[in-house]
């Protein structure tokens, strides 16, 4: 429906207002999906799984960035979606498969952190280009650790507080209202020290996951206000600015399979040396490495961002997103195809 094919709808500053609100509560969405207990409990099989399946991606997607001729900083922010994975599509994964608790135990903290990891990364790259900030350059590293003491510390607290104050008649809509309240406090605070008001979305989500771990209820209702209005504005708004034209380029399609045939390769071999490296055989490996190669809300929205910035050209945008629709599709396929047959032979053993 865009202007690059059947041009039907020219996306307005109105759209790109509830575009950018719909990002705030993806992100907003993956960080309350992350368990800060998860993360608390990260022991060394953790933080060695996502050094390797953080890092040879990462190194993959700087060096293919550089050998397409992107600047450092392009090269660098693309590195950023290499090193992150889907929770959306990895934890179901696991859940249909009943998978052994060792490698849910390891995968699900593993990506957690790799998420978290890439959005202050990303944070820390825009920085220099964000120069409504107040807060000058050289003081960004404590101001950014004063801000996530705040936020995954403070908020909490103050979360506790608004909920406490919410009126008996009306506790329902009041405790939304307190969710939302906190989120724009958090964008707000992320804006002020020049990040993106999307890592603050995620970081709220994340310091008010276990929160709303214990109220399901309130929970489901936020996914629906979110997935049901404001997320899917934000989806089609990618959609509308995705030139997907340049697809039919020959110099764009090769790029866009060069970044596809990167990102599945180095997330597969680092995911099965992770594993080799802690124990795993060789097939629970590959099912683990082919499982780390989905790529949706953290890379959609990295990629958006970029675009917004002039880091990203519309064809290296373009490139993202058929990246995301081909992973999310055959990395489920994938892995169940490996380890629902390994889980098959440990139950005949």
């Amino acid at each position: 429906m865009g202007p690059h094919v059947l041009g039907l709808i020219n996306p307005n500053e109105l759209m790109d207002f509830l575009a950018t609100l719909g990002l705030i509560l993806l992100m907003f969405s993956a960080g309350a999906d992350t368990k800060m207990s998860a993360l608390k409990s990260a022991g060394k099989e953790v933080i060695y799984f996502t050094l390797l399946n953080m890092g040879i991606p990462m190194l993959v997607g700087f060096s293919v960035g550089l050998f397409l001729g992107l600047e450092p900083l392009a090269a660098a922010v693309l590195s950023a979606c290499f090193g992150s994975s889907s929770v959306a599509v990895i934890i179901p994964t696991l859940k249909e498969l009943k998978t052994e608790a060792r490698i849910g135990s390891l995968m699900t903290p593993s990506i957690f952190l790799a998420d978290v990891i890439s959005l202050i990364f990303l944070a820390v790259l825009l920085k220099p280009l964000v120069d409504m900030s107040p807060v000058p350059l050289e003081i960004f590293p404590i101001a950014l650790i004063a801000f996530l003491v705040i936020t995954l510390y403070l908020m909490p607290k103050l979360q506790e507080r608004l909920m406490s104050w919410c009126s008996e008649k009306d506790e329902f809509s009041s405790q939304i209202r307190t969710i939302f309240i906190t989120v724009a406090i958090v964008a707000i605070l992320a804006e002020f020290i020049g990040i993106h008001a999307m890592v603050g979305g995620f970081l709220a989500g994340l310091s008010l996951s276990k929160m709303l771990e214990t109220q399901k209820h309130l929970q489901e209702n936020i996914v629906t206000i979110s997935y049901g209005f404001l997320i899917p504005i934000f989806l089609l708004y990618v959609g509308m600015t995705t030139n997907i034209t340049t697809l039919f380029t020959p110099g764009d399609a090769i790029l866009t399979l060069l970044i596809i045939i990167s990102l599945i390769t180095s997330k597969t071999v680092s995911g099965f040396l992770g594993g080799r490296l802690l124990g795993f055989s060789k097939r629970t490996s590959a099912g683990m490495g082919f499982m780390t190669t989905a790529q949706l809300s953290t890379t959609l929205a990295t990629a958006t961002v970029a675009t917004q910035y002039g880091i990203f050209s519309d064809d290296l945008l373009t490139a993202i997103v058929v990246l995301s629709i081909v992973t999310i599709i055959i990395a489920p396929i994938l892995t169940r195809a490996i380890l629902r047959q390994k889980c098959e032979e440990d139950i005949l053993i």
